[in-house]
């Protein structure tokens, strides 16, 4: 009888042993998610604090916006062989060549033209929480139908109502003084278009621009170290045109850009691509 009353004894206490240590362990667990969740909360409030307290009109932010974006977009980017102008394009119509057919930017809305041309632009609105919205903005709105006011006003509404939202990266300050050297103001004309004023887009075709003009068609510089491009010369006609050739003297192509801007690009054999 003394070792069942032992054994009974000894049972219950083993019990409310376990029954201690069970509530610590929930306990202890408990402070640990507590303790993770306000770490997170932390870190959080740290990251949105940082986005808040920068300065979002800085060459700093502008450099960080054009690497972010052109990235974003499969582009590469050099400072060695790029310029940017900034402006601030808020209340100035979207469409500048009809003006009257446009919706405006919202309030806030910046712009960054890259020199050359073929470099790119970025129109943006800041988020302040470390992203931006990026407008799709035609560089040149070399479509005729831009003249035409329902288009204007149907395409331009479009273009404000669907941005793109790009996530800003994360840039050491070397990297970025790196690019503050190359960022410039814009005047007002500057502010209307990247790289022209209303009077260029008139211009005719000169042996000074018809290099630019194929590189805005391209998209990107003539790539000179894989091909060897001639003199541009102008035909009886007024158009202009210049082939060039592989580092082997081969023809590789050609380029004729008529009087009105529009580029015909053809290949080795004559054929337009």
């Amino acid at each position: 009888m003394i070792l069942s009353a032992c054994d009974i004894n000894i049972n219950t206490g083993s019990g409310e042993d376990s029954k201690d240590t069970s509530k610590q362990d929930q306990h202890n667990n408990n402070r640990s998610s507590n303790d993770d969740q306000t770490k997170s909360n932390n870190e959080t409030s740290s990251d949105n604090s940082n986005s808040n307290s920068e300065n979002i009109n800085s060459p700093e932010h502008y450099a960080k916006v054009w690497i972010s974006v052109i990235e974003n977009n499969g582009g590469n980017v050099d400072p060695s062989n790029t310029e940017i102008t900034h402006a601030d394009v808020s209340g100035k119509a979207l469409n500048p060549y009809n003006e009257s057919a446009s919706v405006t930017f919202p309030n806030g809305t910046q712009a960054l033209y890259g020199t050359p041309t073929a470099a790119g632009q970025v129109i943006y609105k800041d988020n302040n929480d470390g992203t931006v919205n990026i407008y799709d903005v035609p560089s040149h709105f070399q479509d005729k139908r831009w003249d035409e006011d329902e288009y204007s006003k149907n395409q331009s509404n479009n273009i404000l109502n669907n941005p793109k939202t790009v996530k800003l990266k994360d840039f050491s300050q070397s990297e970025l003084d790196n690019w503050v050297p190359v960022i410039s103001e814009s005047n007002e004309s500057q502010a209307q278009d990247s790289s022209e004023s209303d009077s260029d887009k008139d211009t005719s075709v000169t042996r000074k621009n018809v290099i630019d003009i194929v590189e805005e068609y391209e998209g990107h510089s003539l790539n000179t170290s894989q091909y060897t491009y001639k003199e541009p010369e102008q035909s009886d006609d007024g158009d202009w045109g210049f082939s060039f050739t592989d580092k082997n003297g081969d023809l590789a192509g050609s380029y004729i850009i008529d009087q009105d801007r529009n580029v015909t690009k053809y290949d080795e054999d004559g054929e337009p691509e």
